[in-house]
């Protein structure tokens, strides 16, 4: 039998945990059915908290723990190790969480040297960084925290395309629900491809989604200080069918171009070229979302003339192409 184990604090999110732990629970179930003379079930799951009291989650569900004096020992014999997620928007909620999480740090940092599994998803991997056993490997995190993930940890080599990455036994995933994803790889790791494969059929969790790329939209919300890029991001939005060029912003908004470099680089880690383009991305989207607009009308509308290299750019932006994006995404033929 594994043993997974689950690292939480208060205000974490009780249907990630929950979700996760029953794909493990609905492993037991498949074994029992196709092994009734099996002495034991697959798979044990349990959550551990810093001080061994129950955690109240974020919705004020209650959810049971190991005992503190017993929770070494639990840990002592755990084949892989999961840190859950937290309703983290920013990084004052984050240093909220982290310190009632802090005392998980040294019990992820010991059971690192297990070489046994560890995972995290969603805003749990910001916790599992904070560790230091991200540093110099490859790992993903939930879309709409990359920036605060990258500027906190810069030291981690983020790939925040990917849904579920695996450096050296380190499992990261994106955003809520790819805790499901996550939870077949470390089936598939702890007892075997065919489990995983059943799992996936019966639980309905497709195993070749491999990308977030196609639900990353810009933050409406500039989380930054410098008003003079929050004005040209205002400008930019309004004015996406406008062939814009580095020369007319710095134009307009009485700039030099090396120095609006500099402040857009400062403020949101990128050049206003790769801002815009972002925007025009994003607000296609929007269109393919919500209208039934030819995609030759919706280049048209933010701001491309190439069809093809709007496609391209797509593609390589989202993981999908304008019409399977459409596809997905649209809402008009929902019942």
């Amino acid at each position: 039998m594994k043993r997974i184990v689950v690292l939480a604090a208060n205000n974490a999110v009780a249907g990630g945990i929950i979700s996760f732990m029953d794909v493990f629970s609905f492993c037991n179930t498949y074994w029992k059915v196709t092994h009734p003379d099996a002495d034991e079930v697959l798979f044990e799951c349990a959550i551990i908290s810093p001080n061994g009291e129950p955690i109240n989650s974020d919705h004020n569900l209650v959810l049971p723990v190991i005992p503190h004096a017993e929770a070494e020992h639990y840990l002592s014999h755990a084949d892989a190790v999961v840190v859950a997620s937290a309703t983290i928007t920013n990084r004052q909620e984050f240093n909220a969480y982290m310190e009632d999480f802090k005392p998980h740090l040294d019990t992820l940092r010991q059971f690192a040297s297990t070489d046994k599994p560890i995972a995290a998803y969603c805003s749990g991997t910001l916790m599992l960084a904070a560790s230091g056993l991200l540093d110099n490997k490859k790992a993903t995190c939930v879309w709409w925290l990359a920036e605060l993930f990258k500027r906190s940890f810069p030291q981690v080599k983020l790939c925040s395309e990917h849904l579920v990455m695996n450096d050296a036994g380190f499992y990261t995933a994106g955003a809520t629900s790819a805790n499901l994803s996550l939870a077949l790889q470390l089936v598939h790791k702890l007892v075997g491809e065919q489990i995983a494969t059943q799992m996936a059929k019966i639980l309905l969790i497709d195993p070749n989604r491999t990308s977030q790329q196609a639900f990353v939209t810009l933050d409406a919300d500039p989380q930054h200080q410098d008003e003079l890029v929050k004005r040209i991001q205002d400008w930019m939005q309004h004015h996406l069918q406008t062939r814009i060029q580095l020369d007319d912003i710095a134009d307009r908004f009485a700039v030099g171009k090396r120095t609006l470099i500099r402040r857009f680089k400062k403020a949101i880690n990128e050049t206003p070229a790769s801002y815009l383009q972002r925007l025009r991305i994003d607000e296609a989207k929007r269109l393919l979302e919500t209208t039934e607009l030819a995609v030759e009308q919706v280049v048209e509308l933010v701001g491309y003339e190439d069809v093809s290299s709007f496609r391209k750019l797509f593609v390589q932006i989202t993981s999908l192409s304008p019409r399977a994006y459409r596809q997905k995404f649209n809402t008009h033929d929902c019942c």
